[in-house]
């Protein structure tokens, strides 16, 4: 009997990451789809990311597509290493038709990412009709402005 108990509990075991894992990659493959589907929009504008000179962007690689129609958006990212404690990377749309020189935010991330692909959804608190720059910056909580490390200009 508990021979029995024990090849059950191994086999749970040993099954739970396969299980997490389908649940990260249909979390993922909404975004993928999005990001495909707007691509293929012709008045979607896209670009790969810009590095800066900051070692801490030196191997990250992606891009981002933005539909100011749908306004929807996502951000493709990979190697990206994980903030330290206190910091968060924020993404910033510059809107040429906007009332102000200010960045809208465009979203925060709070993980880092390995060699899998990172999707994340564009969301704004303010519609960006005419986007002409996109920073994804390296932000403190004891900072207003961030670190700029990467940038798209459509």
């Amino acid at each position: 009997m508990s021979l029995l108990l024990t090849v059950l509990l191994a086999g749970i075991l040993l099954a739970l990451p396969h299980f997490r894992d389908v649940h990260a990659d249909t979390a993922t493959d909404g975004l993928a789809t999005l990001r495909e589907e707007l691509l293929a929009n012709p008045t979607s504008i896209s670009g790969n990311w810009l590095r800066t000179l900051n070692p801490i962007v030196k191997d990250v690689q992606g891009d981002l597509v933005w539909n100011s129609t749908q306004q929807q958006g996502v951000l493709r990212i990979r190697d990206l290493p994980k903030p330290k404690a206190g910091q968060f990377y924020q993404l910033w749309l510059y809107d040429a038709q906007g009332n102000s020189a200010d960045g809208i935010s465009g979203g925060l991330l709070t993980q880092g990412v390995g060699s899998e692909e990172l999707f994340m959804e564009i969301n704004t608190a303010t519609p960006v009709q005419e986007p002409y720059k996109f920073e994804f910056t390296l932000q403190s909580n004891q900072q207003e402005t961030g670190q700029i490390l990467l940038m798209v200009q459509p």
